[in-house]
């Protein structure tokens, strides 16, 4: 088998792997990727099978997100390279480093075999930096600069289509970015008493940087959804989350000066930017879109350009600290009374389950409930799709965080809709005996869609489905199952997960009638 051009390719992918530090590799091979898997494991590298490529791309971006090493995912030619496609996406608008590895048909066969041809470059190469032939002449070179490209500002998913008769392509690794100069961002914060700072997920691995920038200030943070907790939530400073809604503007209206600390604007969602503070950027990559109306831009490594920036907010003066802002933006998420499972009661009694337990998060209605009140301390502690805002992410991204940093407990909050989009890997999950315990916010309904439907949208045959018995499903699956119908039956099965040292799944019927007002009071 050694010399063979596919044992050729995959040597050489599986040895810049390993020098990079990546652990796992997902996926679902095809013939052409064996000898990968091969590789991987006399390179000490882990494969996992997953039950669908999109699934298989989402864990190891979850790694990828919470190691700072890229992860990796190997799919077949075809329709295994179709269907990773969300899961390269996501890894695209996450800015995740990942390493896209796929069968390609030999050249000498694309006139004559119409078989399962797809043109990969071009179905991977929107959601991609950049998509390349890999053959076993210049593999070795091509497999390093693929990772080193997958890393580089803003990280994100390099396609490698291996064409074994062939040549490899060429690829370029540009240097990483440096722009805009400390004098413009000067004079943009030397008036200012009332900066905000905003942090976003190019921070994410600067978070010294980040505290120290604030530490001793009168200066209030406000994190996106994929900088939580690179400034401790329990703390003074942390005012809260930005998503680009009206929970957030109070603050943001009363500020003189915003700060953007590695914020990328494919972490708000898309509403205009109603404030008239100046606002300046600091961050590893530069702004690419007009959303952000900057005064100034400072591009570069956060722990060499804030402490240039440190001393232009000394005079910040804030008659409240930031976390008085959280507790009144905490207190307009007001929870109904009563037995019924609300969406509150569910994160509540989840984290007060699993104190020291990382969470990830699907899309959906239960997501604008679970992100704020999920207090977190360090970045990776609280996992979504922001940029994308895929659903059926937050159970591969539960086995990915789990893979990463197996004495961490995890705990996968999902609505049923996106549980369903990915159900087959929580036969993954008994598999591979992960301590993470599956949250289902059951409620037969695509909840955030529904409440904002209007009069003449389709009705309920547009956003609602059959209940499903998830916690009989898992059961079949081989987890330890419960089901939660009221309050006293949620903190009942909830302890008993927590006390059960694998995998396990709580399936709580929620009532949704609290939805509309979260809606309104974090979007307005």
């Amino acid at each position: 088998m050694s010399g063979t051009p596919a044992r050729l390719v995959a040597d050489a992918i599986a040895s810049a792997l390993a020098a990079a530090r990546a652990g796992v590799a997902y996926g679902v091979p095809g013939g052409g990727s064996l000898d990968l898997v091969g590789a991987l494991d006399e390179q000490g590298l882990r494969f996992v099978l997953t039950h669908g490529e999109t699934a298989a791309a989402l864990m190891a971006s979850a790694g990828a997100e919470v190691t700072g090493r890229p992860g990796a995912v190997l799919v077949s030619r075809g329709p295994g390279a179709a269907s990773v496609v969300n899961g390269v996406a996501h890894a695209l608008l996450e800015r995740a480093p990942l390493l896209v590895v796929t069968d390609g048909a030999p050249a000498a066969d694309a006139d004559r075999v119409p078989h399962q041809r797809l043109d990969h470059a071009a179905l991977l190469g929107p959601v991609t930096k950049a998509s390349v032939r890999i053959g076993a002449d210049g593999a070795a070179a091509l497999a390093r600069a693929a990772v080193a490209l997958a890393r580089t500002p803003p990280a994100g998913p390099v396609h490698l289509d291996a064409v074994l008769d062939l040549p490899s392509d060429a690829l370029d690794v540009p240097a990483a970015p440096a722009a805009g100069s400390v004098a413009a961002v000067e004079q943009a914060l030397a008036s200012a008493t009332r900066p905000v700072v905003l942090v976003g997920v190019g921070a994410r691995g600067a978070g010294a940087a980040v505290r120290e920038l604030v530490a001793g200030l009168d200066v209030p943070v406000l994190a996106t959804y994929r900088a939580k907790g690179v400034v401790p939530e329990s703390g003074p400073h942390a005012a809260g989350l930005v998503t680009g809604a009206t929970i957030e503007a109070p603050l943001l209206h009363a500020a003189d000066a915003i700060v953007c600390v590695g914020l990328d604007a494919v972490e708000l969602i898309p509403a205009g930017w109603p404030y008239a503070a100046p606002v300046v950027s600091l961050a590893p990559w530069p702004t690419r879109d007009a959303y952000l109306p900057l005064a100034a831009e400072l591009v570069g490594p956060l722990a060499e350009t804030l402490p240039l920036v440190r001393p232009l907010l000394a005079g910040a003066r804030w008659e409240r600290p930031g976390r008085a802002f959280r507790e009144d933006a905490l207190a307009r998420l007001v929870a109904p009374a009563g037995t019924r499972i609300s969406p509150h009661a569910l994160v509540r009694e989840a984290r007060a389950a699993f104190p020291d337990a990382v969470a990830t998060v699907d899309a959906g209605a239960h997501m604008l409930v679970a992100m704020p009140l999920w207090e977190v301390e360090a970045p990776g502690e609280a996992l979504i799709s922001s940029g994308l805002a895929t659903m059926g992410y937050a159970l591969p991204a539960a086995i990915g965080s789990a893979l990463a940093r197996p004495r961490r407990r995890v705990v996968c909050l999902t609505g049923d809709g996106g549980l369903t989009m990915c159900l087959g890997e929580l036969e993954t999950l008994a598999r591979l005996g992960l301590p993470v315990t599956v949250v289902v916010f059951a409620d037969a309904a695509l909840s955030l869609i529904e409440a904002k439907q209007g009069p003449g949208q389709g009705g309920e045959r547009a956003v609602r489905t059959r209940p499903v018995d998830f916690a009989a499903v898992a059961s079949g699956f081989g987890l330890p199952a419960w089901r939660a119908t009221d309050r006293a039956s949620l903190a009942n099965a909830l302890a008993i997960a927590a006390a059960t040292p694998g995998p396990s799944l709580v399936d709580a019927l929620v009532d949704p009638a609290s939805y509309p007002d979260v809606l309104r009071a974090i979007r307005g």
